[in-house]
């Protein structure tokens, strides 16, 4: 796959997972309003989160080092899509850091659940091979 093709895909799941944690939290806090200027920052910076996820395709650092480097980026880009798109940066520091981190979890929850799954097709695939 092309290095363009890889970003691309990146930048998709960015989207699907922004857009995954925005209902979340759109479900918890009794609705939210938006408008097309909400939904082009949350479609560009999530996307943006996603290409940042392409970190944990290299060996520049250690796991946890990359995943530190992760996050703060990823909050970093969450303050500025917020700031961005209108929305009032949550009052509490507190509270927006516990919020990203629980939806974070989510994200890593979803994706863990997602690579088990592909681990297991492949798996099935080469006994299936070895069999015949």
């Amino acid at each position: 796959m092309t290095k363009f093709l890889k970003t691309i895909r990146y930048f998709l799941i960015g989207v699907l997972l922004g857009s995954f944690s925005f209902l979340v939290v759109g479900l918890f806090s009794g609705g939210i309003g938006i408008d097309v200027r909400e939904i082009l920052s949350l479609f560009f910076f999530s996307g943006l989160i996603g290409i940042v996820s392409m970190i944990f395709d290299t060996d520049w650092f250690s796991f946890p080092i990359r995943l530190l480097i992760h996050m703060l980026v990823t909050i970093i880009i969450v303050m500025i899509m917020m700031y961005t798109a209108g929305w009032q940066l949550i009052n509490h520091l507190g509270s927006f850091v516990i919020t990203v981190i629980v939806i974070y979890g989510l994200v890593w929850l979803i994706m863990y659940l997602a690579d088990i799954t592909d681990t297991k097709k492949i798996n099935n695939a080469i006994r299936k091979r070895k069999s015949k």
